[in-house]
């Protein structure tokens, strides 16, 4: 049963991600939760500037104006002492400390449990919980080779049109995002790479793509070290070539 500590709380998610925001949404709308959501910091502004929040739970890496930027604007400009919690797929040294002197209250990496980011937001917004022991079972794992949706299950606990809307996101954008790191390699952006690759990295994850974690991180280092040549190529188009099986394997299997 999922907790209900968070009922009626008012959250704004800012979240571009498509899939991310299925899987924070099939979490948090089980707790009771009102749910808002805004794709970039600018649309988060405008929303927090018409309506009060309980918490934001805000991407770091985001279009428009980053989750960095956002808060500060937050706390400066709009003087608003919102709790603000930050999710980011890029675990590095520093990167907690540099969301605190943002003025965020707390930090959350991708891909998280549901356990996780209900006690963060509960952490944060000072509610207790009510002791309630959270499961996380790695029951009905998926067969396939190349991916496990066990995690997918257990989040959306075995709601089965849940479940296919987060794989049809992911269906719909990995080959566009895949695309636009091949485009990117071919004219040298490396920015753009590491930014398609950071957008599904928490993907990957999340859909236990376990031959795809080391590549995807390999070639966001290769990129934010602007290392060009045959090897960033080659994990490249291990990248593509996998997540073009996946995808054919999600579309028949899954979503027969």
């Amino acid at each position: 049963m999922p907790s209900k500590a968070l009922k009626d709380i008012s959250i704004l998610l800012v979240e571009d991600n498509e899939m991310n925001t299925l899987l924070a949404s099939a979490i948090l709308q089980r707790t009771g939760a009102g749910i808002t959501e805004a794709a970039n910091g600018m649309e988060a502004i405008a929303l927090l500037k018409k309506s009060a929040f309980d918490v934001v739970l805000m991407d770091l890496h985001l279009p428009v104006m980053n989750g960095f930027d956002t808060t500060r604007y937050i706390r400066e400009t709009l003087k608003l002492d919102v709790p603000v919690i930050a999710i980011t797929a890029n675990v590095i040294n520093g990167e907690e400390l540099r969301c605190l002197e943002a003025g965020m209250n707390g930090f959350i990496s991708k891909p998280y449990t549901e356990k996780d980011l209900l006690e963060k937001i509960q952490k944060v917004i000072h509610i207790a919980g009510n002791g309630r022991k959270e499961s996380a079972p790695e029951s009905n794992p998926e067969k396939a080779d190349l991916y496990n949706i066990s995690m997918l299950e257990n989040v959306c606990h075995g709601n089965r049109s849940m479940i296919a809307d987060m794989l049809k996101a992911f269906i719909r954008q990995v080959p566009v995002t895949v695309k636009e790191i091949k485009t990117a390699y071919q004219t040298r952006d490396f920015r753009s790479i590491y930014a398609a690759a950071h957008s599904i990295k928490s993907n990957i994850d999340t859909l236990g793509i376990n031959s795809l974690k080391e590549n995807i991180r390999q070639i966001e280092s290769f990129a934010s070290r602007e290392k060009n040549g045959s090897e960033l190529l080659h994990l490249i188009t291990v990248l593509d070539t996998t997540l073009f099986k996946v995808v054919e394997q999600l579309k028949a299997k899954e979503l027969a």
